[in-house]
């Protein structure tokens, strides 16, 4: 994943999307979007806006070496995002994105982005592995947030929430 300021996140999935390239390879590009509702400033009715959860987080799907090459080529001026533990570009598998990205489209209220490190979540937690539901396979730490147990997961660095897995099977995680 990259970051790239807060105004210009949409603008980057735009220039993608509309972007001509010699290659064969153009990622996929995500965002990761709260919706809200506000009132119409008229004052009749509401209006859904859609905002970048984590001001300026865009995933990108592909191959690190390809995602760096295609950077270089064609947004010199991004990044890959490093892991703090390994100093290597932070990675996140196929299959934790496939059933994240799946839950944004039909449920995205269930994903919380958490402030604190996911480290913060092991202290007093059983590390558990979801065994029903779309987040099979996933392991992390169920916890206690705002009176609903959710699944705290490590993605990509960050600490990810989701809630209404109450009626999952788990297994301890070695």
């Amino acid at each position: 994943y990259i970051f790239i300021q807060h105004m210009s996140a949409g603008n980057f999935e735009k220039r993608l999307e509309s972007l001509k390239i010699d290659g064969t390879f153009r990622p996929n590009c995500f965002i990761h979007r709260t919706v809200r509702y506000k009132q119409k400033p008229n004052g009749k009715g509401v209006m859904k806006e859609e905002k970048p959860t984590v001001s300026g987080l865009v995933f990108l799907q592909g191959e690190t070496n390809q995602l760096k090459s295609f950077l270089m080529h064609n947004f010199p001026q991004y990044y890959l995002v490093n892991d703090c533990s390994t100093g290597k570009p932070a990675t996140i598998a196929d299959s934790l994105m496939r059933p994240f990205m799946k839950i944004m489209e039909e449920e995205p209220e269930r994903v919380t982005f958490l402030r604190d490190p996911f480290i913060k979540f092991a202290k007093d937690h059983v590390k558990l592995r979801v065994l029903t539901g779309i987040m099979a396979g996933q392991v992390g730490y169920v916890v206690r947030i705002l009176k609903n147990r959710q699944l705290v997961m490590d993605f990509g660095g960050y600490a990810v929430a989701i809630n209404d897995v109450h009626n999952e099977d788990f297994e301890i995680a070695e």
